[in-house]
Parts: structure tokens; C-alpha cells; sequence
């Protein structure tokens, strides 16, 4: 490959990741809504890309379970099932706990610190009321908790159903709000004093609560 063929793959390359960062936020943020239909021409004009980035963007976004690719119908973004909402969730507690439990042995200050600015941006959003910012922050909390825990693996796996959970977060973002703040104080508080057995057991009540809440609010909206 010449320099030259590098430098064009590389920027396909980068034009196909900004597509996919773009289709992704406009589904998590609820732009794109669930059951929408993923029409690759209109996007490619909206984002000024060809329909081949659109293609393979659609692609990636099916693999992170954001998207679904229906006989006949083509793509479309993932409807928001219960059933599928909850089966995210076990996979959330398993993941959430096992995180939990070895950032206690491995966190360094610094890992704190980054949990801990995370943690008091959150709360200052909920008391505000900005409940997109909270969102996003949450999310973030437990995005460094992942990296707290310093296993590559995990990350990887947090990593795959980290646009699932964004999306569902922001669904129920103003679902027990402050609650949800003091099971993050909760959690944080395990980690820092070291108690593995403490902060798994914390996570997964987080966990579980945030399901119940999730499922209560899906299941209104589809009343």
C-alpha cells in the first residue's frame, strides 16, 4: 500500500467511525426513534457522506444492538422491548458487579478522583433539574467505574452494550433521580474503602432498582 492509499484508507476509515459516532447519538439522544426506519440515501444527503459509509455505519450499529435489519423492510433503529430491556439488564448486573467488586482491590487515587468529579457533576445536574446532563453523567460515572477496575476484557464487554444502556438511560433519566445519585454515592463509597464485597453488592442493588424503574417507565410509555 503506498502513502498515499494509506492516507485515503485512513480517512475512509475515519469518515466511517464519525458516521457511526453521528447515527449512534441521534439513536441514544432519541432523534432517530426506536422502530424509525434507516434509510441509507436520505442519510447519506443529511451527512453529506456516501451511501457505502452509510451502509457500513448501519452495519456496525446492528452489531452494538442499536439497529435491527428487517426481510424486505431494510434497517431500522432497535425498538426498545421489554423483554429485551430486561435481558440487557442481567447482563448489566453481572458486568456492573464484577467491575465494582475489583475496582475495590485495583482503583488508584486517581481513578477516584475522576469518580468523584463525576459523581458531584451528576449531582449538581439532578438538582438542577437538567436531567440530559444527569444522564450523560451517569453514564460516565459508571464508564470510569469500568475503567477503575483496569481489565481490559471487561471494558471490552462494558464497551458492547455501552450505546444499549446510554439509550435506556436517557429514556429514564427522571426516573428517582436523586435515588439513583445516593446509590452512586453508595457504590462510590464501597469502592473507596476498599470493600469488594460491599461495592459488588452495591452495584447490583443499583442495578437491579434502575430495572425496575426502566421497566415501570417502558411499560407506561406503551400503555
Amino acid at each position: 500500500m503506498t502513502v498515499e492509499n494509506g492516507a485515503v484508507s485512513a480517512r475512509y476509515r475515519s469518515l466511517k467511525d464519525l458516521t457511526c459516532e453521528d447515527l449512534r447519538t441521534r439513536i441514544v439522544d432519541g432523534r432517530l426513534a426506536p422502530g424509525e426506519r434507516l434509510v441509507e440515501r436520505d442519510l447519506a444527503e443529511q451527512l453529506e457522506v456516501s451511501r457505502i459509509v452509510v451502509r457500513e455505519a448501519i452495519a456496525h450499529l446492528v452489531s452494538e444492538g442499536l439497529a435491527v435489519t428487517l426481510p424486505r423492510r431494510g434497517a431500522q433503529v432497535a425498538p426498545l422491548d421489554v423483554d429485551d430491556v430486561s435481558n440487557l439488564f442481567d447482563i448489566r448486573v453481572a458486568l456492573d458487579a464484577l467491575a465494582a467488586r475489583t475496582a475495590a482491590k485495583r482503583r488508584t487515587d486517581d481513578d477516584l478522583a475522576a469518580l468523584d468529579r463525576a459523581l458531584r457533576a451528576a449531582g449538581e445536574a439532578t438538582a438542577a433539574g437538567d436531567h440530559d446532563r444527569a444522564a450523560q453523567l451517569n453514564a460516565d460515572f459508571h464508564d470510569l467505574l469500568m475503567d477503575a477496575a483496569h481489565n481490559p476484557q471487561l471494558a471490552v464487554l462494558h464497551r458492547s452494550i455501552s450505546g444499549q444502556v446510554r439509550r435506556v438511560f436517557r429514556i429514564t433519566q427522571d426516573v428517582a433521580p436523586e435515588q439513583l445519585h445516593h446509590e452512586h454515592e453508595d457504590l462510590l463509597a464501597a469502592v473507596r474503602a476498599g470493600d469488594s464485597r460491599a461495592a459488588a453488592r452495591a452495584a447490583t442493588h443499583h442495578v437491579e432498582s434502575a430495572r425496575a424503574g426502566a421497566l415501570e417507565r417502558l411499560r407506561a410509555l406503551r400503555a
